[in-house]
């Protein structure tokens, strides 16, 4: 057990809240960051005592000695960056002595430097595959996956632009959202054709917060309370104020121009399903901010999580399927990570995103607010029972896989 005075102890003990701070702002979840920093401690000859919710982290660091020290910091919001997290991750295993605590830091410092992978126009123009892709999802036809493909490339342009405005950033959805609904109205004029409700929902799809929810039912699975209700929270507040930019959108378009009778999406052959899906696969790498190079990757974890989803759809009913899917998608992604030393979120989190109910949860939305109380109500519970069983798959997954690829004798080293 290496010895620590007070200047080391503060030293490594800094370094570890930079880190649980990087990891929080590339978004890992509480629980993964506590288990990152409690397992680092360990091997540094520390004992850490992690605490993490959205907007606070404390840390107890232990020495052999019983020397505490306490960081305490307030956490500000994060946001999805799979790139760094995968560099986040690296560091993380290559952390195995306290002597080189210096070391480690430049290394993290470099981390948090690098640029994301996507932005500026190279994102927006991601914002066209994922909208199109979606309208296709939605049971939309080719107008609405052309209309919602125009409107989400505008709407994630928006969204990059505004985020040079923090202080905007809880008005955002909702401006921004109802910009979209009124384009939606606005392009029905030109394509009669066209069902404006799937173009709209299909452009503000980005924001949609269908991953957040299933990873606040893992935190709340985990029994990371504060954390998952407080991810819960939010992704209900952001489908509300989501919510609330399509009903003004739409009531403003509705008001000002011209009566439109509603369109009727043609039927599309069953391979554009699976196209769709395929670029859903490639648009999810702006979305999580991911390398180029895992496209392919990207793009057979969610052509794997459909194919599940489809076979067993039919027969078992959605819940099921959504259950049988996520599990599949998990252990792909554990195997995967045995296979390359790679993480397995690389394949987890596309596959997940790909099943996640955050547009049913915003249609019952909609439904609500016209007044539909027993449609609303019965698909705003079907998404919380669909996110609860995303998360129970995924739970099961990373806690029997990493069992199974243990090396023999691995438990007897440790100790």
């Amino acid at each position: 057990m290496p010895s620590f005075d007070d200047q080391s102890l503060a030293r490594l003990s800094a370094f570890l809240r930079d880190l649980g701070l990087a990891l929080h702002v590339s978004g890992a979840p509480a629980h993964d960051l506590e288990l990152s920093l409690n397992t680092i401690g360990a091997r540094l000859g520390v004992r850490v005592e992690g605490f993490a919710v959205l907007t606070f982290l404390a840390l107890t660091v232990v020495a052999g000695d019983g020397t505490r020290r306490v960081e305490m910091l307030r956490l500000p919001p994060y946001d999805f960056n799979m790139a760094r997290l995968i560099a986040l991750q690296s560091l993380s295993r290559d952390i195995v002595s306290a002597d080189a605590i210096d070391a480690y830091a430049a290394r993290l410092d470099d981390i948090m430097r690098q640029p994301s992978p996507w932005s500026g126009w190279a994102m927006a123009a991601m914002g066209f595959l994922l909208s199109g892709a979606v309208a296709l999802l939605l049971r939309g036809g080719w107008v609405e996956m052309l209309c919602g493909g125009f409107i989400g490339v505008l709407f994630v342009g928006g969204y990059v632009g505004f985020s040079r405005y923090p202080r905007l950033a809880p008005a955002v959805p909702v401006i921004l959202s109802a910009l979209a609904a009124f384009l939606a109205q606005v392009l029905a004029l030109f394509f009669p054709q066209q069902v404006p409700f799937v173009s709209a929902v299909a452009g503000i799809v980005f924001l949609l917060p269908g991953f957040m929810l299933t990873v606040a039912m893992s935190e709340l699975a985990t029994r990371n309370y504060l954390a998952g209700t407080g991810r819960l929270t939010g992704a209900f507040v952001l489908l509300f104020l989501l919510g609330a930019g399509l009903a003004i959108g739409t009531q403003v378009a509705l008001a000002s121009l011209p009566v439109q009778t509603p369109g009727v999406p043609l039927p599309l052959a069953p391979w554009a399903i699976w196209l769709a899906i395929a670029a859903l696969g490639v648009s999810l790498l702006a979305v999580l901010q991911a390398p180029a190079s895992s496209a392919h990757i990207s793009v057979g974890a969610c052509l794997l999580a459909w194919a599940v989803f489809s076979l067993l759809d039919a027969r078992m009913g959605s819940v099921v399927a959504a259950f049988a899917a996520v599990l599949a998608v998990a252990c792909a992604g554990h195997l995967y990570q045995h296979l390359t030393q790679r993480p397995a979120a690389l394949v987890q989190i596309p596959g997940l995103i790909t099943l996640v109910p955050g547009s049913m949860g915003f249609r019952g939305l909609h439904a609500l607010m016209q007044q539909d109380s027993v449609a609303g109500i019965g698909l705003i519970t079907e998404m919380v029972i669909t996110g609860a069983v995303l998360a129970v798959g995924l739970l099961l997954a990373d806690n029997i896989m990493p069992v199974l690829f243990e090396r023999p004798g691995a438990e007897r080293e440790v100790r």
